[in-house]
């Protein structure tokens, strides 16, 4: 014969009950729920990231296009870079700028044709008669119509009867070639 439940079992049944529904809700709907949203929030971070790294760029952009206006707007003309094989325009420019010196010697280093931009290294020694005359050498050498750069440029005065100053450096011209070519092996 069956019996019948008591208060206390229908108590804990309806407890069981209550249990069911709200780990059947739990697992059911708000677990899923919340894992989009962690999800939807992580992407929202994400895309946030992207588009404040692309108004960085996109101010870059338009800060380097003003630059570039003021400097193609500007009375003298930027400076460009000398088309690959330049040595004979670049010998009489550096033969006019040190002709004045009293005596000088160059050096020309192995051409580094390897990429886009080529360097030409030449080692340069000259003497002066005067501080300001070679600083006025080097400013011109600085100024040459080719773009180049002064390193490990070294002044020294002479000392007793000698009245003269000499340096020494290395200039690199920059030369532009389309097709670099590849390195020998």
């Amino acid at each position: 014969m069956r019996r019948q439940l008591t208060t206390r079992e229908w108590m804990l049944l309806a407890l069981l009950g209550v249990i069911l529904l709200i780990s059947g809700y739990m697992l059911l709907f708000y677990m899923p729920q919340t894992a989009e949203r962690d999800r939807c929030i992580r992407e929202t971070e994400s895309c946030r990231t992207e588009i404040e790294a692309a108004q960085l760029r996109l101010e870059d952009k338009r800060r380097m296009e003003r630059e570039l206006e003021e400097l193609f707007s500007a009375e003298v003309p930027p400076l460009s870079i000398a088309d690959y094989d330049n040595l004979q325009p670049v010998m009489f420019e550096l033969n006019s700028i040190l002709a004045s010196t009293a005596d000088y010697s160059l050096s020309f280093s192995t051409v580094d044709a390897s990429q886009t931009i080529v360097r030409r290294s030449i080692s340069i020694s000259f003497t002066t008669g005067t501080y300001e005359s070679a600083k006025a050498v080097l400013q011109q050498l600085h100024d040459s119509a080719f773009r180049c750069m002064l390193d490990d440029v070294t002044i020294s005065a002479g000392q007793g009867e000698q009245n003269t100053v000499t340096v020494n450096g290395n200039i690199v011209f920059f030369e532009y070639q389309a097709n670099p070519q590849a390195p020998a092996a």
